[in-house]
């Protein structure tokens, strides 16, 4: 595992607040109510707002509805929603143990490119990414993972193949957009997966502590 994509929403961040206040203000100003549990709407976070509606509302994002609602919740998340995180406990170190041993880290998230790369500089890990990748603003020409994944391997100048690199992410979409680049993938149980999920995802490694991925690093 010279190579390293990692997933940024409930891998490197937890984004709970700041995307649950932006779902909750999309659906109060669109709908007047919010039409979803607490606990549907955890499951928006790591795929797209297209996939989260198809899903749980029957909208494709063409729909004018769909529409409504993602560009109301941009009005939200690209003021506040997108500060409103934590980092996980032990992110940090696990960076620079993989810096320390050579590895190359990248970021492959569904979160537009824009935002990823602000989160990033935020707080402060520039120095062990050496490319932030991410969905298009408007969420259709990128937006799954499998695609954000190509996208990365193409733009970089780094040698990437299927032999020197690995996903690493906390969702099911995360997995499968691994695999659909003939990658293999490290399931992270602490974000807001879990191990059923990724199980069923067929993840090739699934750990629970940032420190297991950089321990899992080291010996492949």
């Amino acid at each position: 595992m010279n190579n390293l994509f990692f997933d940024l929403d409930g891998t490197i961040i937890n984004s709970e607040q700041g995307i649950m206040k932006s779902l909750k203000y999309m659906y109060k100003t669109v709908y007047g109510y919010v039409p979803h549990d607490d606990d549907t709407l955890r499951k928006y976070i790591g795929p797209t707002l297209g996939a989260s509606f198809k899903k749980y509302d029957d909208l494709e994002l063409n729909d004018p509805k769909a529409q409504e609602l993602f560009n109301t919740f941009k009005e939200y998340y690209a003021i506040d929603g997108w500060q409103q995180y934590q980092v996980y406990d032990g992110i940090v170190d696990m960076m620079k143990e993989l810096k320390d041993g050579n590895k190359e880290v990248f970021i492959a998230t569904s979160k537009p490119e824009i935002f990823a790369k602000k989160i990033i500089d935020q707080i402060g890990l520039k120095p062990y990414i050496r490319h932030v990748f991410g969905a298009s603003e408007d969420e259709q020409t990128r937006t799954l993972k499998a695609d954000v994944i190509a996208y990365g391997i193409n733009k970089t100048s780094v040698d990437l193949n299927s032999d020197n690199l690995v996903m690493v992410g906390d969702r099911s979409s995360d997995i499968v957009g691994a695999h659909k680049n003939n990658l293999k993938a490290i399931g992270v149980t602490y974000g807001f997966g879990t191990q059923d999920e990724l199980s069923k995802a067929h993840s090739e490694w699934i750990v629970n502590t940032p420190q297991d991925i950089a321990k899992l690093a080291m010996e492949k």
